[in-house]
């Protein structure tokens, strides 16, 4: 991850993606934008006095500059990036020493260095290269320097190299048989470089090979007068020769339908013969926690020996004792399995467990199936090491997952940190005591042996590199480690202190703090040191940190400067502009820490923060705080719907869903207006994930409260759930109610959405035609020309339907969509594109199709996964090659039963009875084809359309080989079977053809 952005606005990143203020003034950032201009070699003292101070110069040049060199370095070391980028003085001025890697413009530079040189022979690579590199580009490189006189031909430079590695993948794209891709890639920058003929030259290559050729030629039209009118000349050679070839009606080298991508996996392939890499899901990964963990080698040597496939281990001790320190220490020597880590201390209720689980595992939980069944169906077959964090305060709750895992996951091992055990028969324990404290009359050396005595002293010296342990220090000390009970976190607490107050001080001062706070109510003996020891810390900061301590204890996880600004300014605690020096403040006293995600606080701290908002009567407050700022950052991302912005907003979500469940859950019971606008909010990150917890948080206000005390948000997440659950007059009924609720701009435009779907699974494609036209209207309105574009894709859909060709504008449609950065409908409308070839080229919707597969998994967008893959899967049925179909098919209907769409899932089965039919298994068939037409009418979803003389065709097939009475046989118990035993029947029967389960259904209703 780059440290210092140049291509765009001049800032610096952290790498945790926490949106903050641009770096410093404008000077400042003139200073380190003119130190990377000349990164690693020396910037003179005279050089950036005149860039600095191009009006006047400063009487003093040398000394103003050093003063600025100052302010650079402690922004730098402020924003926690002062070791990555080291502003050091060489004389005769000053050197940025950077690693080229954290400096965009020069990893940039290096990319495409890399890519030109392998674009012959790897086009993959170099595609994949080039990829990664435009994501770095955020605007006009320098951004406000960018028109300088000092930065001006960098920025030149930069913009001719960005356009190469377009020119170049382009190359590569054209040689993998991807004309279109490179059209869309090069189109952006024809107009910003008019004059540039080697891109002219590329995209009359591509619409060439894309069979336009007329319009490469008025590409070659319009480059021939601009070249003539403005400058006097004529095109290149090359350029002239391609126009020749042209003309002659020559046909492209390119032959459709050949594969010239070596690399390129087989889409034929079921996935489940592939192999799969993935990382680790959102926080799944420990973290890399302090560089030794002192006197804990027995411990870890037990945790490993104790721990079995499939069993369960939990770490018990008080807080503090290092509990989390010692699992994740364990965590990172594991090599053999994936390792998950789930978080719980911000769990609010028991609910949430299972859907923290999901998220750590990157798991996806069935709608169709209640929660726990849910998870443990998503994990079975899964093997890895899952680590539940914090559980004391739902142990009931983690007992009943780990029993659940324990019964049908046998290949997950659990290893749980608590206060206390879960109380399981199979449950191993492993007690962490706190670290051995010196005897009262230890010698020198047994002081300095003890591990908790270490750990002092490592922890002081990160502070202090000064700081020893001698004989007048030691004592004092290891009296320090046995006030404290041996608890690490205490221990490092105190050392924190020993830079300003020496040891022989401080062991005075705890001892009186002891005194005082020697029996805190509520308190178990164990933890009274503890207690003490972060009162005696909080009573040292500042009265304005101890404020914002109380304060940022309200987060349930990570937060960013940014967020403490706003919560302490709405709760009145601070103003925005102290907040900056509180939360230093805060660091430096080890009140709350810092990692690569923001600011964190520990478990124990976070209880006391609590307790203290609690014993001021400010908790309800804080939350309350808490959950209008969720609120006001959630809410506006409903307009990001199938715009610019939609996958930025779900990712936003995912990376904050610990925020969001807390400020639901408090919303659903103390604000429902302010829960209506977080479920509005949430309608981007739903449409990608098909969220069963998203719709599960407006199912249970529909529940809790009347409807007419409901918003908009709340009918319309609803709307989108039951559409997903295959309860389409549900869903129609939830929209009905949404729009009944005076809804606001976007959250209209989706409710109108949801009747353009409703009824383009009903088969009433007129209606969802005249849906799709007001969706569109009301999206311009709405300022929301993504969904207008979603709209149109609709409608282009649904015209195919009805036998028209809507390729040539499904086509044109994506390239409006790629050039308007709309990435999600873009993908979509390569999919409908596919759709509209089914018949005509099935080696081009192939083509398409794979393109769609290939952006819904780079974009997370599960829904139109499955509507792609499932397309696909007909190409191949089409084609005669059933067996493979069969397989394919596989795949979508594991896809859509993991995601919990049944509605997908039923319109898929329809297609596996064909294959079926044709693979001579017309007892599964004819199963199936009775639970379809149950579930057609459950769902209100008969089929339309080719679907309706298909499955006639296929019935008469069936009937032909079983007879009518034993076809209706199997029809009756298809009608009679859980959808869930319909699509296990169908698996076994595409992958193995037997129908040992179908005929003990038809045993158990007592048809065989």
């Amino acid at each position: 991850m780059v440290c210092l952005a140049l291509l765009g606005p001049v800032d610096t990143s952290d790498g945790a993606g926490v949106p903050r203020p641009q770096f410093g003034t404008p000077r400042l950032r003139c200073l380190l934008a003119a130190l990377a201009l000349r990164a690693n070699a020396v910037a003179d003292v005279d050089w950036l006095t005149e860039i600095l101070w191009t009006d006047a110069a400063p009487a003093t040049p040398e000394s103003a500059l050093h003063n600025l060199v100052f302010r650079l370095r402690a922004t730098l070391r402020q924003r926690q990036v002062d070791d990555r980028l080291r502003v050091v003085t060489t004389s005769p001025g000053y050197t940025l020493q950077v690693d080229r890697a954290d400096v965009d413009t020069l990893l940039f530079d290096d990319i495409v260095t890399r890519a030109c040189a392998v674009v012959d022979t790897e086009p993959r690579l170099a595609i994949d290269l080039l990829d990664r590199a435009e994501t770095l580009w955020h605007g006009r490189p320098f951004g406000e320097f960018a028109d300088t006189s000092w930065a001006r031909a960098e920025v030149g430079a930069l913009i001719e190299r960005r356009v190469l590695g377009v020119e170049t993948a382009a190359d590569a794209l054209i040689a993998l048989g991807r004309p279109e891709d490179a059209y869309v890639r090069l189109l952006p920058f024809i107009d910003e470089h008019p004059y540039r003929e080697g891109l002219h030259l590329r995209v009359m290559d591509s619409l060439w090979r894309m069979d336009r050729a007329a319009d490469a030629l008025d590409v070659y039209q319009r480059l021939r007068r601009r070249l003539a009118e403005d400058i006097g000349t004529d095109p290149a050679v090359s350029v002239r020769e391609l126009h020749a070839r042209i003309l002659d009606g020559e046909s492209s080298s390119w032959t459709r339908g050949v594969a010239t991508d070596p690399e390129a996996p087989d889409p034929d392939k079921p996935a489940h013969d592939r192999t799969v890499t993935a990382s680790d899901a959102r926080d799944g990964a420990p973290q890399s926690g302090s560089a030794s963990l002192i006197g804990r080698e027995a411990q870890l040597a037990d945790l490993a020996a104790t721990i079995r496939a499939g069993g369960v281990v939990t770490v018990v001790g008080p807080g503090g004792v290092g509990k989390t320190a010692l699992v994740r220490r364990h965590a990172r020597s594991v090599s053999d399995r994936p390792v998950w880590f789930a978080e719980l201390a911000a769990i609010g209720s028991p609910d949430g467990v299972a859907h923290v689980v999901a998220s750590a595992t990157g798991s996806t939980m069935r709608r169709d199936l209640p929660t726990l069944d849910a998870l443990t169906d998503a994990l079975s077959g899964q093997q890895g090491l899952l680590v539940l964090d914090n559980c004391e305060h739902v142990l009931d709750a983690v007992a009943e997952v780990v029993v659940a895992l324990q019964d049908r996951c046998p290949n997950v091992t659990v290893i749980t940190t608590s206060r206390a055990p879960l109380g399981l028969a199979t449950e191993q324990i492993i007690v962490l005591d706190p670290l051995p404290v010196p005897d009262v009359d230890a010698t020198a050396d047994d002081i300095e042996s003890s591990d908790a005595v270490r750990l002092f002293c490592m922890r002081a010296r990160a502070r202090d590199p000064r700081f020893e342990l001698n004989p007048n220090s030691a004592p004092a000390v290891a009296e320090i480690c046995r006030r404290l009970d041996g608890l690490p976190l205490g221990v490092e607490l105190a050392a924190t202190k020993a830079r300003a107050i020496p040891p022989t001080e401080l062991v005075a001062r705890l001892h009186w703090r002891f005194r005082i706070l020697r029996t805190p109510h509520g308190v178990e003996p164990r933890h009274r040191s503890l207690h003490a020891l972060v009162d005696w810390s909080y009573t040292l900061l500042s009265e304005p940190a101890r404020g914002l301590f109380d304060v940022l204890s309200v987060f349930p996880s990570r937060f960013g400067l940014d967020d403490a600004e706003f919560l302490a300014e709405a709760i009145g605690v601070l103003a925005r502009e102290d907040v900056a020096d509180a939360v230093a403040e805060l660091v430096e006293a080890s009140m709350v820490s810092t990692d690569a995600g923001g600011y964190l606080m520990l478990e124990t701290l976070r209880a006391y923060g609590t307790e203290s908002l609690t014993g001021r009567d400010a908790l309800d407050a804080a939350r309350c705080a808490h959950t209008a700022w969720v609120a006001d950052w959630l809410g506006p991302l409903g307009c990001d719907v199938y715009g610019r912005g939609h996958l930025e907003a779900a990712r936003l979500v995912h990376d904050r869903l610990d925020d969001v469940r807390q400020a639901i859950d408090h919303a659903g019971v103390h604000d429902l207006d302010l829960a209506d606008t977080m479920l509005q909010g949430l309608i981007p990150y739903l449409e990608l994930t098909m969220s069963p917890e998203v719709t599960g948080w407006a199912r249970v206000l529909v529940d809790r409260h009347e409807p007419r005390l409901l918003g908009a948000g709340v009918w319309a997440v609803s709307a989108g759930g039951a559409r997903f659950d295959g309860d389409l007059p549900a869903a129609r009924h939830c929209t009905n109610q949404g729009l009944a609720a005076d809804p606001g701009p976007a959250v209209r435009v989706y409710l109108h959405m949801m009747l353009v779907d409703v009824g383009l699974f009903q088969g009433d494609l007129d209606a969802a035609l005249r849906d799709a036209r007001t969706f569109r209207e009301l999206a311009l309105v709405a300022a929301m020309p993504g969904a207008a574009h979603m709209s149109d894709i609709s409608a282009l859909l649904i015209r195919s339907y009805q036998g028209e060709d809507s390729y040539p504008a499904a086509r044109a449609l994506e390239i409006a969509c790629s050039t308007a950065g709309e990435d999600v409908v873009a993908a979509w409308c390569r999919y409908v594109s596919g759709e509209c070839l089914l018949d005509t080229d099935p080696v081009r919707a192939r083509q398409l199709l794979d393109g769609a597969i290939g952006s819904a998994r780079r974009h997370g967008d599960r829904y139109l996964l499955g509507v792609a893959m499932a397309s696909r899967a007909s190409i191949v049925a089409r084609s005669g090659d059933t067996e493979r179909a069969a397989l394919l098919y596989v795949d979508v209907l594991e896809h859509w039963r993991q995601t919990g769409n049944w509605t997908n899932q039923w319109v898929t089965l329809r297609s596996v009875v064909d294959v079926l039919v044709e693979l001579g298994r017309s007892e599964p068939a004819a199963l199936l084809l009775g639970a379809i037409r149950r579930a057609s009418r459950v769902a209100g979803s008969d089929p339309f359309g080719s679907d309706v003389e298909r499955l006639r065709s296929a019935e008469n097939r069936i009937r032909d080989a079983l007879g009518d009475t034993t076809a209706d046989d199997f029809v009756a118990t298809g009608a009679a079977v859980t959808p869930s035993d319909a699509v296990d029947v169908s698996l076994t029967a595409l992958a193995t053809g037997r129908a040992d389960q179908l005929r003990w259904s038809a045993r158990r209703s007592g048809r065989s």
